[in-house]
């Protein structure tokens, strides 16, 4: 009789058996029938599973095992009906997030909790990136009314119709990041390989899908600084900043991070002054390449600084634009500024990107020393930035033969 058979309701054994890389243990349940748990364990791979018929154990060490030499994925059967709901809500709870992700996460959960990892195939996984590309941003629950100066999620379409907007590219973008990194540490924590395959064969959408060309128009930065005058605090500050993000095109982040210690100025070699920007403060701080940035400034801005922003130091380690609460807080205000200027479609990443082509129209820099001052590490996403007047280039290249 063989060993699965063996056991009477008077002589209950465990017994074991050996299937490939794996065991399967012969157990009883109280009521006298028996089960089959199958483990199998090999180049790192470890996963068990029980089952009421030996063959079914049986079939589940050699299909793992199978995978493992075919390079695929072997994952738990119980842990292949996990929740996604739940295994991202596990992420947010066990890891620190900045609150824009977690809220984004909060968000992502709600869409699909019910929905079991052995069904987030490559098929379903395309599906949800295509629908969210295709859907509307919705209207926030407890909105009470639109404020004046914003469009509550509308924009113009080419009627001049107000339509609600879509969930751009760059959006669905993180969410996609966002469920990889989550399956990833899941998958890590509870000891089972991580299936890249949806990864793998849906492509991630694009960070920019139009990017922004925008600039400032002749008149637009005067039409600004008299716009500053409505407001009711921070008026002449603001004409300051304004002048500081043109002049450095820094990005708005960094800058409202800036203390006064970070401001070298040399008197007798302005030329030499610079501005730190320590790596922890820039965006792109997690990104390969990233470094402390050590960014020289234009004339206008040391003079900017010398006059109008060192009369404000009281102690080193003060922030420089410490008005504001933060950079949320002055796009608000910006916002404010337009309305009053009559400027449509301006935003603080604008004004870095009319800095960055300063330095192309008006200087002899390379590529690689511009992307020093404004702290690009992609060279093409710098040039991007880059959008050229005709008539500016026009003048350089006259100059420059003048000057030969």
């Amino acid at each position: 009789m063989h060993w699965d058979t063996m056991a009477t309701t008077t002589e209950l054994k465990e017994e074991t058996i050996k299937v490939g890389s794996g065991t399967v243990r012969k157990r009883y349940k109280k009521n006298g029938k028996p089960s089959f748990q199958a483990r199998f364990r090999k180049n790192g791979v470890n996963v068990s599973d029980t089952f009421t018929e030996l063959k079914q154990a049986k079939a589940f060490i050699i299909e793992a095992e199978s995978n493992v030499i075919q390079g695929k994925p072997v994952t738990s059967p119980k842990l292949k009906k996990t929740d996604v709901g739940v295994i991202l809500q596990e992420f947010i709870e066990n890891n620190k997030l900045p609150d824009l992700q977690k809220k984004r996460i909060q968000r992502t959960i709600k869409e699909l909790t019910g929905f079991p990892l052995e069904n987030f195939r490559t098929k379903a996984f395309q599906k949800y990136i295509d629908t969210k590309l295709a859907q509307d941003i919705p209207e926030q629950k407890n909105k009470k009314k639109s404020h004046k100066n914003f469009n509550g999620g509308m924009i113009e379409n080419e009627k001049g119709e107000l339509v609600r907007r879509k969930y751009a590219p760059s959006t669905v973008r993180k969410i996609y990041y966002d469920l990889r990194v989550a399956f990833q540490w899941h998958s890590k924590v509870n000891d089972y390989h991580f299936d890249s395959k949806p990864f793998d064969d849906v492509k991630a959408p694009p960070a920019w899908s139009r990017p922004r060309e925008r600039r400032l128009e002749e008149g637009e930065l005067e039409k600004l600084l008299k716009a500053c005058d409505s407001l009711r605090v921070n008026v002449e500050e603001t004409k300051i900043l304004l002048h500081f993000l043109i002049y450095s095109a820094f990005r708005i982040g960094e800058t409202f991070l800036i203390k006064f210690k970070d401001i070298r100025l040399n008197e007798e070699n302005p030329e030499e002054s610079y501005i730190f920007i320590p790596k922890e403060n820039q965006k792109i701080a997690d990104k390969k390449g990233a470094k402390d940035r050590y960014a020289n400034i234009r004339p206008e801005l040391y003079a900017l600084i010398k006059e109008k922003i060192m009369p404000w130091k009281i102690k080193p380690n003060d922030i420089v634009f410490s008005m504001w609460s933060g950079p949320a807080y002055f796009y608000t205000r910006l916002k404010t500024i337009c309305k009053s200027a009559e400027i449509k479609n301006l935003t603080d990443h604008d004004l870095r990107h009319e800095g960055c082509s300063y330095f192309f129209e008006n200087t002899m820099l390379s590529d690689i020393e511009i992307s020093n001052i404004t702290g690009h590490l992609d060279l093409k996403t710098l040039r991007r930035y880059a959008n050229l007047r005709p008539h500016k280039t026009g003048i350089k290249l006259w100059t420059s033969i003048a000057n030969m």
